[in-house]
């Protein structure tokens, strides 16, 4: 799987949540790689802070590879537990952001397959092709759906609903026009900048430009009255109205780039 979007199917990962009582629930996270030195990175698990700082142990499925080609179909499901203690949310509590470091975990498990984002994806929103009405991808698990038997997420598209660059109602998000279910939770939300210099008549031939703009975290719904709702795998009543919420990818880098570089 050589192309770029065929890759992205393997940066995020279904979180399986299992919290204090028992209680199990779904949600998406996904790889995102960070330079530390010459040829040293630090590897993160990035997701909501509903979905992971919540739970008290979680698992995640891989596929395996051989000799570096991904093995389809053939898997392993890693439990990870002490969740609580590792997991570090943003430290203002309405940003709705978290992450786990598992730079260890490949380490340990060495024939697991996965590709990570590169912190030179994090868009930091002074793009000059960045508005509204661009179409955007989010990959996850949405209702728990997905390709079970090749285990690979599912890629959605949507639409740039509230102009990208200003603070939605001053709050570090901006809106996206899409059906984002319960299980989406945690998935990143992509733009593919080449096809806007396309678009703009400045493309540069063989050059892909992929932005990570930042992590869904919950749907807006209709109930009497507008409002919104974690996108948890609870189950929904009220209507979905078809908008969901993302928090920036510069609150993603704030974080991590609050966290220690060594262990």
């Amino acid at each position: 799987m050589d192309k770029i979007q065929e890759q992205l199917l393997f940066t995020t990962l279904k979180i399986e949540c299992l919290n204090q009582n028992n209680q199990t629930s779904i949600g998406t996270g996904f790889l995102l790689q960070r330079p530390i030195g010459k040829d040293k990175y630090k590897i993160y698990l990035v997701s909501n802070k509903h979905v992971l700082c919540s739970a008290s142990a979680i698992s995640l499925t891989f596929t395996t590879h051989n000799s570096g080609i991904p093995y389809i179909g053939n898997t392993v499901t890693i439990p990870i537990g002490n969740i609580i203690q590792n997991v570090v949310g943003h430290p203002k509590p309405a940003v709705d952001v978290a992450v786990l470091e598992c730079t260890g975990l490949f380490n340990i498990f060495p024939n697991l397959y996965f590709k990570a984002l590169s912190y030179d994806m994090l868009a930091d929103f002074s793009e000059p092709q960045l508005t509204v009405t661009q179409n955007v991808y989010f990959i996850g698990y949405p209702d728990n759906r997905y390709d079970k038997k090749n285990n690979l997420p599912l890629v959605r598209m949507g639409m740039i609903a509230s102009h990208p660059k200003y603070d939605y109602n001053g709050e570090p998000i901006f809106i996206i026009d899409a059906q984002v279910f319960p299980g989406s939770s945690g998935s990143p939300v992509l733009i593919d900048l080449t096809y806007e210099n396309l678009k703009n008549g400045q493309l540069v031939i063989g050059q892909r430009n992929f932005k990570l703009l930042g992590i869904v975290s919950q749907t807006m719904v209709r109930n009497n009255k507008l409002q919104t709702i974690q996108t948890a795998t609870d189950f929904v009543t009220q209507e979905i109205l078809g908008l969901g919420i993302v928090f920036k990818s510069t609150l993603i880098k704030e974080l991590i780039d609050s966290m220690p570089t060594t262990n």
